[in-house]
């Protein structure tokens, strides 16, 4: 039976992430709440659709 040990190399790893994650999650957050604070419009967002999907092509089964 082998040991697990606290700081192997995958937990450093996803730890290492993890923080990488929240770091920035916090700097999007810090540019969002001044975007909003200079009063400057919600930037555009790239949504795309399929075809017959979205449009009312294609309509759920009842």
């Amino acid at each position: 039976m082998t040991q697990q040990h606290p700081k192997d190399t995958l937990q450093a790893d996803l730890e290492a992430l993890a923080e990488v994650f929240e770091a920035e999650e916090r700097e999007d957050r810090r540019k969002e709440a001044q975007r909003r604070r200079d009063g400057l419009p919600e930037p555009g967002r790239d949504i795309r659709t399929f075809e017959g999907f979205a449009d009312g092509g294609a309509t759920p089964r009842t």
